[in-house]
Order: C-alpha cells, then structure tokens, then sequence
C-alpha cells in the first residue's frame, strides 16, 4: 500500500540454546512471599532473554528434591506450583565416566544432586548449566565440563552477545511498534480514501506488529513520513528470498522538500542490508508518478506483475546478476546502496563543519545541534542535504579527472583524520556562475547561495553530485590509508588513489 515492531527475520538465524538452572537459579528467579532474593534482578533479566530470543530454560527433578529439604511447607507448596511454569528435563543416567571424573556421592544427599545436575550435562540434554554454587562449579571442572557452567552473570552475557546487532535507523526516522500506530494522524487520511478497507488492513497490522517493521519521521506531534516492512517468506511473486516487502510509504504532502522520502529509503536500504535481503518490492498505484521515479532511480524495476487493484509491481535486488555491461554508476543504482566497484577511488578531505551537516548519520559525527551554532541561520533539525542519499559538494580543488562511477573516500580532516563515509559520483559541473551551480545542485548541498557566490568570485569551483554508498566501521585512519598506500601523508585536496595496491586494498574493503 503506497502513496507513498521487530525487524523482518531475514537476519541470520542465532543459536536456540537449551539451559539449565540449579536450584539456587531457580529460587532467584522465583522468590517466596514478595522477598527480594539477592540474585533477582540479573535472574530476571536471564529469563526475559531466554523468553524473547527463542532459548529454553528447563529445570531437574533433582532440584524438586532440593527443595523438599526446606522445613517450610507452605513455601514448598509454593515452589512447587512455580516450577510447574517450567521444562523439566529427565533424569540422564550417571555413567561410569562421569563417576570417574567427578567422584561418587551416596544416592539422597545434596552433592548425588549435583551429580545428576551434570549427569545432565554429560549427556548433552541441555548446553549450558546455570548455577551460583561455587562447589558444582568446582565439580563441574574436575568432570570436564567447566566450559558448560555458567554464573548468572554469564550467562546473561553469553545470551547478550549472541544478540544480532541492533538495527540504528538514521537521524530523525524512529522504529517504533507497530501497535503504537496513531490511526487518527493526518497522515492516513489520503491512504483511507484510496484503499477501501483501509481500517481494518491497518488494524491486522497493528494486531500482527512483531512482524512488522514500523518507521516515522515526526514533525512535532505529526507523522510527517511513514514507512511500513515485513519479510516475505511466501512471497506470491518470483523474487529471491529473503524477500522485504514494503506494506506503506508515505510522505506527508505538506513535507515535500524535505526530502523525507529519500531519508525512508536510507532506512529501508539498511534494514535489508541488516537482515540479508536479497530482493526487496513494493506495489504503487500508476497516478503515483512522482513516487515511482523515486523508486525507480533508487534501483526499482518494474515487473511484469499487477495486483489484483492494477498496482504496478516495483522490485530492487540487492544480490548483482548480469552486471558485467552495466557503469560503475548504474551498478551502485541497480543493487545498492551499499554496492561499489571502485574501478577508481578518490580521498575528498572535509571539514567536520561540513561533514556533521551532509553526513548527520555517520559514526564519526558528533551531536548535530552542537554543531549548529556555527552554522547561522540553520534550523536544529537534519536538513535536506543530511536527509538525502542523492547529496552534493563543492570544492576549489582543481582535479579534472572525476568521472561518473568513481568512489568518493570522504576524509574528515582536522579532528579524526580519517576516511568513514563512501559515495559514488553521478556528475560533476565547473562553473564560475553562481546561477548555474546553484541549479545544477538544487537542494542537495550544505552551501548557501552566499557560499557559492564567494567561492565562484576567486575562480570556478567544482560541483559534484553524489550518491551515499555505506559508512564505514571503524572508519579508516590516516595512518592505515598510508601503511596501505592509499594516500601519502595528510590529504590536503581530492587525490586520486593511484598506487595500484592502494586501490586494490580500498576494493577488497568495500567489497559485499
């Protein structure tokens, strides 16, 4: 649905873990008559991880046992009611060899429990046994299975790092849940009178919002864009999973200009890149022609299908097939962004003044509004030039050798000395005329028309348009780019990558 919750799951699927909590875990996670056990807050937070990361936590009968040692009968009534809550794993028989390693203990006592807790162990039932009683651990490690035994603390960080990488949408996009959706926003008003039905689609959206990416840009309490996901496991068309399907895109039309939609799409680019896609759509109505140059500059083609309500079906692939006749360009617009030939490669210094305004998303840059000030006349919020993938700059540097296709290694002088943002040239103009540079940019530069007419009095400067390829993590340091000749020295202006190895390392380190 165009006029214009958790991420997709096309993401690389993470270990399902099988675990295993001692009693003491146990008693921790569930305390008795509202007492705060000592060990609660991080047991919580082991089971939230356990519960929204698809791992499951089991229990022993060995700790039922443990239990009904406890002279308390109305806590043991209670414990044992929250056990039923869990998974309980079968008893797994003490072998020889696990005797051998970690000792005998007469059958009913507190250490015969432990070793059947890594009886359990021993017998692969489940990975990991979680456990705060230094003396199992001890065991544990004497049997050979002190890499299978975790605190708490442990276990909370192994859980943690095995978490895919959080997705950061740009500046000013927030992902929010779906279900949050305010069906009362201005915004929907020109979706209900296109699509009937248009309510109850929104509230199955709304109902199934784990599997929904959500995106807005806000403008005070409006949405002023919106931009609606989900993965395509069933795709009804032909395309090559991981498909991406994008539901809704939508730019408020009092926030044209802005160039919002480009600034969705950035998003968009990054979530598949984040879950691995391979082919992202979207399905547009033909009155919609602005909307669909949009698309189609970004990569879109259309297909040879329609839906059902005669929509026009737009798909990009982020997976490069029969590219060999395609330009450096037209290969960037076709599968990326990020995707990148760097048949050349050009180091472009800038200063951190310029860089925070036409990179607001980059790693190297600082808080936007603290660079501000010194950027009079200049609204706190991203400007178009922040918020578009198309962008452009302006130089005094004298080189004539850039060509479209080419890559831009953008270089942050002054304070980090290093090169963390990539862009691929479109065009370029040399110009003395303020007029023309002025119009041949359009809204994609930092530079005021106050700028372009100062640099033009002192000869022609050189406008070059450019596209937004990828930043780089952790960005490259002027001391790496000349170990790898990349650069000699401190770029001072635009200079070419011209040392053969040089090149070649710059390649192998953008290549997908």
């Amino acid at each position: 649905m165009v006029a214009g919750g958790s991420l997709p799951s096309g993401s690389d699927p993470q270990p399902r873990l099988r675990l295993l909590i001692d009693t003491n875990v146990f008693i921790a996670v569930e305390p008795y008559s509202g007492a705060t056990e000592p060990k609660l807050i991080p047991a919580a937070r082991l089971v939230r991880l356990v519960a929204e990361n698809g791992h499951r936590l089991f229990v022993h009968p060995a700790t039922v046992d443990d239990l009904a040692e406890g002279k308390d009968a109305t806590r043991l009534a209670q414990q044992i009611a929250e056990f039923g809550k869990y998974s309980t794993l079968e008893e797994s028989p003490i072998t020889e060899t696990l005797i051998a390693k970690a000792g005998a203990s007469p059958e009913g006592s507190n250490n015969h429990r432990d070793l059947r807790l890594l009886a359990a162990l021993h017998a692969h039932a489940a990975n990991y046994l979680i456990t705060e009683d230094l003396g199992l651990t001890k065991r544990a490690r004497r049997a050979g299975l002190a890499d299978a035994v975790l605190s708490i603390a442990e276990a909370v960080a192994l859980l943690e790092s095995l978490l895919p990488r959080e997705f950061e949408p740009p500046p000013q996009v927030e992902r929010i849940a779906a279900y949050t959706l305010n069906p009362d926003q201005p915004i929907f008003t020109s979706l209900r009178s296109s699509y009937d039905g248009f309510d109850e689609w929104l509230a199955k959206v709304q109902a199934d919002s784990d599997n929904r990416t959500c995106l807005i840009i806000r403008h005070g309490e409006d949405y002023a864009a919106l931009g609606l996901l989900k993965d395509e496991p069933d795709c009804d068309y032909d395309f090559v999973q991981p498909v991406l399907k994008i539901t809704t895109f939508k730019v408020g039309e009092d926030y044209s200009g802005a160039k919002y939609g480009e600034l969705l799409l950035k998003a968009i680019f990054k979530i598949a890149r984040h879950t691995h896609a391979a082919t992202t759509y979207v399905e547009v109505f033909d009155q919609h022609s602005l909307l669909i140059s949009l698309f189609e500059d970004f990569g879109f083609a259309q297909t040879e299908h329609r839906t059902s309500r005669g929509e026009f079906v737009l798909a990009k692939s982020f997976i490069p097939a029969n590219a060999e006749e395609l330009s450096d360009l037209e290969y960037h617009r076709r599968f990326g962004p990020p995707a990148i030939r760097a048949s050349r490669a050009f180091l472009v210094p800038i200063e951190p003044k310029w860089h925070e305004q036409l990179f607001p998303d980059s790693p190297l840059s600082k808080v936007y509004t603290a660079v501000q000030p010194t950027l009079p006349g200049m609204s706190q919020r991203p400007h178009p030039w922040g918020n578009a993938l198309r962008k452009a700059y302006l130089t005094k540097s004298g080189i004539r050798k850039l060509q479209p296709g080419d890559a831009l290694l953008f270089y942050r002088s002054r304070d980090t000395s290093a090169v963390d943002a990539v862009g691929v040239v479109e065009d370029t103009l040399r110009s003395q005329d303020p007029g023309e540079i002025l119009t041949f940019v359009g809204r994609r530069t930092v530079y005021t028309p106050s700028d372009i007419a100062t640099m033009c009095r002192t000869g022609p400067p050189l406008a070059i348009l450019f596209r937004q390829d990828r930043f780089i993590e952790p960005a490259w340091q002027v001391g790496e780019l000349n170990e790898r000749k990349v650069v000699r020295g401190w770029p001072q202006s635009i200079t070419e990558v011209s040392h053969e190895e040089g090149l070649e390392w710059v390649r192998s380190q953008l290549a997908e």
